[in-house]
């Protein structure tokens, strides 16, 4: 891990935590915070309140990086794997200096946010082919709305577009914790093929992607946690942060009442939700579905109204992570889809608005022809009145036809 090309940084970086461990008096737990794209840096206003403050006693250090894609966020900038590169080296350094400051008993603790997460994982690539690595009572990571951690990332490929490439999560021995936001498009996208899931992982792109940083792990009901280790003995806890509402109800409020009907279709294109089997003594047989029971309690991602200004104002990244983002995971998406008629089915589902849009056009059809009816009702009777008083020569119109009122 400790590499010549990173010497200077590790001095600079190394200062940098000692004027600021001065400010603070005695050495604490360390939180390397990395952002997304177009987040080159963060202010401490927005790293304290990260998962509902798990920092904020922690000394926290923003790590430096490009934050780019080009040419999708720019003409002129870096690549994606540039950027990446690039972020890699700077988190390197500041993690030596911040190793190089621990007292007993503390630790230090990466974080990686979005893309960010994407060169927390190649430090780990590193880390895991280093003799010289910390050990893991040294040093934890944190990646939240990691795209690279998901089903429908299923193997290597270099992405052109973004000179990058896109791997599957690397296997170390340190423990991690995986944040993800429920129908997140950059990190939770279905793995079955359903367009109207994907419509709605879309929607979840704008709607979860960011506020699921500041959720509150401790509010994560316990059948969202799993806890996997490695053959390397690293712990992988996963948090499955729940949706308080569907980012596609959130998108189109008109469905609400359909909320539940559409959240069931939604759920069968993510394999997690499949009824799961069970060994019995001479058959396989599947386990029954739970009893209704109370709702399952549900952490309140704070909304841009919700959580502080400086906090807000950084919502609008969502839109340079979803144009870098989306594009990456829709190239490299493996489908993992049933047969044809399951996916007929499937395609099936994004008739629903369709529907109701059908269905308000029906509405209004009918109005209009109720009230054309209603109108040549009107007509004849005036006509039969100026007929009756020789007031005009014209014929009063003649009455619609029974088709008409249909």
């Amino acid at each position: 891990m400790r590499k010549t090309g990173v010497v200077c940084g590790t001095v600079f970086a190394s200062a940098a935590l000692a004027l600021s461990s001065s400010s603070l008096g005695q050495a604490a737990n360390t939180a390397l915070v990395i952002g997304g794209i177009s987040t080159p840096s963060m202010a401490d206003a927005l790293m304290s309140p990260l998962l509902g403050g798990k920092f904020k006693d922690q000394q926290r250090v923003s790590v430096k990086w490009p934050a780019q894609a080009g040419p999708m966020t720019g003409k002129g900038d870096l690549t994606l794997g540039a950027s990446i590169a690039q972020g890699a080296t700077n988190l390197n350094a500041q993690i030596d200096a911040a190793l190089a400051q621990l007292k007993s008993g503390e630790k230090v603790t990466v974080v990686g946010l979005s893309a960010g997460s994407l060169v927390v994982n190649e430090i780990l690539r590193e880390l895991d082919e280093s003799a010289d690595a910390p050990g893991k009572d040294k040093i934890t990571f944190v990646v939240v709305a990691d795209s690279s951690r998901q089903k429908v990332i299923s193997r290597t490929r270099y992405n052109a577009n973004l000179d990058y490439t896109y791997q599957t999560a690397p296997e170390t021995k340190y423990d991690i914790i995986v944040v993800t936001g429920e129908y997140d498009g950059m990190a939770d996208f279905p793995d079955r093929l359903n367009l109207l899931a994907i419509v709605n992982a879309v929607a979840g792109g704008i709607f979860v992607h960011i506020p699921v940083m500041y959720a509150d792990l401790s509010k994560v009901p316990a059948r969202n946690i799993s806890v996997e280790m490695n053959s390397e003995g690293g712990t992988t806890t996963h948090y499955l942060v729940p949706a308080e509402k569907l980012p596609l109800v959130r998108l189109f409020p008109s469905l609400a009442n359909r909320e539940a009907e559409l959240k069931a279709k939604i759920d069968a294109a993510y394999s997690r939700n499949d009824v799961v089997a069970v060994s019995a003594p001479k058959a396989a047989v599947f386990a029954a579905a739970p009893a209704p029971a109370a709702p399952t309690a549900v952490v309140q991602t704070p909304s841009a109204a919700q959580v502080p200004g400086s906090v807000a104002a950084s919502l609008r990244t969502a839109k340079a992570d979803a144009v870098v983002e989306d594009a990456a995971v829709s190239e490299e998406v493996d489908v993992k889809g049933a047969d044809t008629a399951d996916a007929d089915i499937e395609y099936a589902d994004t008739s629903d608005q369709a529907d109701i849009d059908s269905g308000a056009e029906k509405e209004a059809a009918q109005e209009d022809s109720n009230s054309g009816a209603q109108s040549g009702d009107d007509a004849d009777k005036d006509g039969s009145v100026s007929s009756d008083s020789g007031a005009s020569t014209d014929r009063s119109p003649s009455k619609p036809s029974a088709s008409s009122d249909s």
